[in-house]
C-alpha cells in the first residue's frame, strides 16, 4: 500500500486528532462555497458535518449562522413563517455561540456586528417583543439618549401599537421640554392623520370629520409653536407649521356664496383666509431666515433666491376681512344670546353651507 493511501486509511481507522481537524476544515470549506454560491441549506449541512468532527471550531457557528440569516432574509412566504423560526432560532444561537466562545479575542467592532446582526433576525422574524426590550433596555441604560424615544415609539408602531408609541411622542416632549426636535416628531404625528389616502383625489383625509381634522391641526400648530419659541430660526417647523395651516384651512366648512352661507359658515370663509396667509407667511418666515431675496418672475436669477408663491390675499383685502370678522362674530354672539343681530353688509338670505372641498 502507498504511504498516502495508508495515512487515509489510518484517519478513518483512527480518526486520530489532526484527521478529524483537516476534515472539519474540509467540511467548513465545502460549505463556504455552497455559502458563497448561495446554496445556504447546503452549506448549513457541511456546516453540520464540521460540528460533528470538531464542536470546538468556533468558525463554523459564525458561518453557519450567516447561512441560516441568509435563508431568513430571504423568506417572504407566510406559508413558510415556521421554517423561517426554526432558522432564526438557528441563526440566533450560533451568533451567541460564536460570540461566547470567541473570548478575549472579540473585539468592539465584533460586537456591533453581532449586536446588528441579532437585531436584523429579530426584524426579519418579525419579533416585535424582543425588539422592544432591546430597545427599552437602552433606554434604561442611556435615559438622557433622545434618539431611543423615537426607535421605541417607532417599533410601538411597527407591533400595532399604536396608542404606546403615541404615548412615546408625547413623552420625549415631556422629558426633553427643550428639544425642539421632539415638538417637530410629535407634531409631525399630529400631521401624519390628516394626509389623505392615495389616490383619493382630496389633500385631507376624508375618514375623519372638520372636528377631527380641526384639532389635530391645532395641535400640531401649537406644537411648532413651542418649537420656533426655543429657537425662531428652525426652519422644519416652518415648513411643516405651513403644511397645518393649509389642513386647517381645508377643514373650514362654507360655501362658495356668502349670501347662501349661514354666519358660521361665513366666519369659516374668513377664516380660511386667514389660514391660506398664515401658510404663506411660514414660507416668506423661511426665506428671510435664509437671508434670500424673492426669485424674479421676468427672467432667470442669477443667483439663490427664494421661490415663494405670491400673497394669497392682498393686504387691503386681508384689512376687510378682519372688519367683517368682527361683524360675524358680534351676529354670531347676538344669535347665540337670542338677540336680533343687525345685517352684516353684502349678506343677504341665509342657506345652507355647501362645504370646502
Amino acid at each position: 500500500m502507498r504511504p498516502i493511501l495508508a495515512a487515509v486509511a489510518a484517519c478513518a481507522l483512527f480518526l486520530a486528532p489532526g484527521c478529524t481537524k483537516i476534515a472539519a476544515r474540509d467540511f467548513i470549506r465545502e460549505g463556504n462555497n455552497l455559502y458563497a454560491n448561495g446554496q445556504y441549506r447546503e452549506a448549513i449541512e457541511k456546516y453540520n458535518e464540521a460540528e460533528k468532527l470538531e464542536p470546538d471550531l468556533v468558525t463554523l457557528f459564525w458561518n453557519r449562522a450567516c447561512a441560516a440569516e441568509s435563508i431568513v432574509l430571504k423568506i417572504k412566504d407566510p406559508n413558510q413563517l415556521a421554517d423561517r423560526k426554526v432558522y432564526t432560532d438557528l441563526a440566533l444561537s450560533d451568533f451567541k455561540t460564536w460570540l461566547d466562545r470567541a473570548g478575549n479575542e472579540v473585539t468592539e467592532a465584533d460586537r456591533e456586528v453581532y449586536l446588528n446582526h441579532r437585531l436584523a433576525l429579530f426584524d426579519a422574524d418579525e419579533r416585535c417583543d424582543d425588539l422592544l426590550s432591546y430597545f427599552l433596555e437602552r433606554h434604561n441604560q442611556e435615559p438622557k439618549e433622545e434618539g431611543w424615544y423615537t426607535r421605541i415609539a417607532k417599533q410601538y408602531d411597527t407591533c400595532g401599537r399604536t396608542k404606546d408609541a403615541d404615548q412615546w411622542f408625547v413623552k420625549r416632549t415631556v422629558d426633553f421640554p427643550t428639544s425642539v426636535r421632539a415638538y417637530l416628531s410629535l407634531a409631525i404625528r399630529k400631521l401624519e392623520k390628516l394626509y389623505p389616502e392615495p389616490d383619493s383625489g382630496v389633500q385631507y383625509n376624508a375618514n375623519l370629520s372638520e372636528e377631527e381634522r380641526l384639532a389635530l391641526a391645532n395641535e400640531a400648530i401649537a406644537l411648532l409653536d413651542k418649537a420656533t419659541m426655543i429657537d425662531h430660526k428652525f426652519i422644519e417647523a416652518y415648513i411643516y407649521r405651513s403644511i397645518a395651516y393649509t389642513q386647517r384651512q381645508l377643514a373650514r366648512r362654507y360655501g362658495d356664496d356668502p349670501t347662501q352661507n349661514t354666519a358660521n359658515e361665513n366666519l369659516n370663509m374668513i377664516l380660511a383666509r386667514e389660514d391660506g396667509m398664515s401658510a404663506w407667511r411660514q414660507q416668506k418666515a423661511i426665506c428671510d431666515i435664509k437671508v434670500e431675496p424673492e426669485c424674479p418672475t421676468d427672467k432667470v436669477p442669477e443667483g439663490p433666491c427664494c421661490m415663494l408663491a405670491p400673497r394669497p390675499i392682498s393686504p387691503e383685502e386681508e384689512a376687510s376681512d378682519a372688519e367683517r370678522k368682527k361683524a360675524i362674530e358680534e351676529e354670531i354672539r347676538l344669535l347665540e344670546s337670542g338677540a336680533e343681530p343687525e345685517p352684516v353688509k353684502g349678506k343677504g338670505k341665509k342657506g345652507k353651507g355647501q362645504g370646502s372641498k
